[in-house]
């Protein structure tokens, strides 16, 4: 069956956006600079207690470093979001975003220059409207929409949810 469809650079972002919460490195590197400002603050707090110095003084930074976990995930997500779509708009040449003529057969997916077999597929992933299928070696995935998917895609789809 041959298809049409369109890949906006709303859908390139999810995807993106999607990898990158994915991301271990993109985790920790978060988990730390998150941890590290709290360790200083315990560190100032155990040498005004070493040395008697009025502890009242640290209040205000204490109540900052309770609400600093929840004040810097939401202002790094946003700074990402911003560079992430400018780096989009950015390569949007080189991104797979506009239309799609895409050949699914009972061997594969053919679409343009990516063509890989169902037994090529390493990692399926799903989001609300498109399936992101990690094929061979390929670092990037291919995008395709849900209601495009045959029979074998959601099988494996249906596979891999019964196992994680």
């Amino acid at each position: 069956m041959k298809e049409v469809f369109t890949i906006t650079e709303d859908d390139y972002f999810a995807y993106q956006w999607h990898l990158f919460k994915h991301n271990p490195t993109a985790k920790r590197s978060m988990t730390i600079q998150m941890l590290v400002p709290i360790a200083v603050f315990v560190a100032i707090t155990i040498f005004y207690i070493a040395t008697k110095k009025p502890v009242k003084g640290l209040y205000p930074l204490g109540v900052a470093m309770i609400l600093w976990p929840f004040l810097y995930r939401t202002f790094f997500y946003r700074s990402m979001k911003k560079k992430l779509r400018k780096l989009i708009r950015k390569m949007e040449k080189d991104l797979p975003i506009g239309e799609h003529h895409v050949a699914i057969t009972e061997e594969g997916i053919t679409d343009g220059d990516v063509a890989f077999t169902y037994d090529d597929i390493r990692d399926l992933i799903a989001n609300e409207n498109f399936l992101y299928i990690f094929y061979k070696d390929v670092g990037q995935a291919y995008l395709l929409p849900k209601h495009l998917a045959n029979e074998k895609i959601n099988s494996r789809l249906d596979s891999k949810n019964k196992k994680g």
